[in-house]
């Protein structure tokens, strides 16, 4: 793995913080520190040209891909798309808010509606996404969705991952990826964390199957027969 970028003060000062003023006074609490870093080591590694994430909500993970985009020396032209239909009425802009505040804004494609109608709206774009973060609905049938597209704005050897992954919802999508999606391959996060995976307690999650983040590498283009056989998840 290659070292990873310098953090951005903002990124620091949030992650020190853990959380994000939004508009009306309201304060949102951040993901985990172990998340935000392993999603900027992901960065370091795969040096997206385009990234995008399903769920805008506090900020914390498209500050971290905005200015990471910024420290690979990328000028601002809208590498980070970001879709949330709930940004405004249930994040009081927070996440726009945190932006705004980091010189960062220029670097955000912010898609104001549900994932289920913005996702297939950039495959008919053309889009196409190097590192994608689901953290949208954890309805079973909206996470499906959301990793439905995902996997087709991905580029081939690009990296989808999903946060939330001990949620019900969201591991049942998992075990279908796992069982019936042979052009995405499991992708271990230890190395990428902020404890090196050494942490009993994400030791013991792991071993158990219940880590929080879960990553996939896309190896090829996607591929399947009209009327393959489903194997059971």
């Amino acid at each position: 793995m290659k070292d990873a970028l310098p953090l951005h003060p903002r990124i620091a000062e949030l992650i020190g913080a853990g959380e994000a003023n939004g508009t009306a006074q309201s304060v949102f609490r951040l993901s985990t520190v172990n998340n935000l870093v392993t999603l900027i080591n992901l960065f370091t590694e795969i040096r997206p040209k385009r990234t995008l994430e399903v769920g805008l909500g506090d900020g914390g993970s498209a500050i971290i891909f905005t200015a990471s985009h910024r420290q690979a020396g990328s000028p601002p032209m809208a590498q980070h798309t970001a879709v949330d239909p709930f940004e405004t009425t249930g994040w009081n802009d927070s996440a726009l808010v945190a932006l705004d505040n980091a010189g960062l804004r220029g670097y955000l494609v912010f898609r104001p509606g549900f994932s289920s109608i913005v996702l297939p709206s950039l495959m008919r774009e053309g889009a196409r996404f190097e590192l994608i973060f689901i953290d949208g609905s954890h309805l079973f049938d909206d996470v499906f969705v959301d990793f439905y597209f995902s996997s087709r704005l991905l580029t081939d050897d690009g990296v989808v991952a999903f946060d939330d992954s001990t949620n019900a919802h969201v591991r049942k999508v998992l075990r279908f990826i796992r069982t019936n999606c042979g052009c995405l391959l499991p992708v271990d996060l230890s190395p990428y964390r902020a404890d090196k995976g050494t942490g009993l307690r994400y030791r013991t999650a792991k071993a158990l199957g219940r880590t929080q983040l879960t990553a996939f590498r896309k190896i090829g283009p996607w591929v399947r027969e009209w009327n393959v056989g489903l194997k059971k998840f």
